[in-house]
């Protein structure tokens, strides 16, 4: 803590050109004595800090020192604070707080930076569901950094619930979602788990890593991609520009809406196309039309 405060000192002073030692103390949430303490800890180790006495006294740095290695320009300070705003949002942690805190410090102007992007919510998830999940990252970044495995309780998209004892390795943000990449002891293989489809996790405090080749893992990588042409209501405009490029619409002569796109076959596109209603027109390929409408019959009849 000490050695924290004499570094955030030394940083303080490189920004000012004579600080008293109420200030400091004030800044730094100690006593005066304390910060003259700190002055002369500095001082041992060479740091050149000059001590003015009297009324408007206080310390300054000479005018040839400098700390390059440990200094940024005002541009990389806004990029650093921009960051740490957006990784704040994502992981809900008082450290990122912390740390925005100390940068700011380091603004010639001194001033709360406000920074001029604002995350209202991280996720495609309700409130309830991003505390949650957020909850869940914090423990999982633990037991990724204790080395670890955990034994979960997963939800499959399919609805088939198991248990796996799996090797966390990294989170990765994906489409709005937060997944996991590890290790599955069940499968022999790498797996990625959709964090809310985690319904319970326990440690285990075993740290024997299993030995796998990144080259063999299957998690998708050769996708296999097939063109989807839909066709809109030309009040669907809006929404469209949600999910495709000027490349992929084309606005035909009666106002319609006809969209070009490739997609992935393994993944599922009905909940995207059901969200548009009677709105949406599937032109090809033609098992699509056939799985749209037998889920427009189950749903019908249920």
């Amino acid at each position: 803590m000490k050695t924290e405060r004499m570094l955030s000192i030394l940083i303080y002073l490189l920004q000012k050109k004579k600080v008293s030692a109420e200030e400091l103390a004030n800044e730094f949430e100690v006593s005066k004595r304390t910060i003259y303490r700190d002055m002369d800890a500095l001082s041992s180790i060479g740091i050149p800090i000059i001590s003015y006495l009297g009324k408007n006294g206080g310390f300054t740095l000479i005018d040839t020192y400098q700390l390059d290695k440990f200094t940024f320009n005002e541009e990389e300070k806004k990029f650093l604070l921009e960051g740490l705003s957006l990784k704040n949002e994502l992981f809900d942690s008082h450290q990122f707080s912390i740390l925005q805190r100390k940068i700011e410090l380091l603004q010639e102007n001194n001033e709360e930076y406000h920074s001029p992007i604002t995350v209202l919510s991280s996720t495609l998830h309700r409130k309830t569901i991003e505390e949650e999940t957020k909850l869940k990252v914090k423990n999982i970044l633990s037991v990724i950094e204790e080395g670890y495995k955990i034994c979960i309780s997963y939800v499959s998209q399919t609805a088939n619930i198991s248990s796996r004892i799996i090797q966390p390795l990294k989170l990765n943000f994906m489409d709005g979602s937060w997944y996991l990449e590890a290790y599955c002891e069940d499968k022999e293989a790498l797996r990625l788990f959709k964090l809310t489809r985690i319904r319970n996790m326990e440690v285990i405090k075993d740290k024997t890593r299993t030995a796998y080749s990144h080259s063999n893992a299957n998690l998708g990588n050769e996708k296999q991609m097939e063109q989807i042409i839909l066709q809109f209501a030309k009040s669907e405009l809006g929404k469209l520009y949600d999910f495709f490029t000027d490349d992929e619409i084309s606005i035909l002569e009666d106002g319609r809406i006809a969209v070009a796109f490739h997609y992935e076959v393994n993944k599922n596109i009905l909940p995207f196309i059901l969200m548009f209603g009677s709105r949406v027109k599937i032109l090809s390929p033609q098992w699509l039309k056939d799985e749209y409408m037998k889920e427009i019959q189950i749903i019908y009849k249920s």
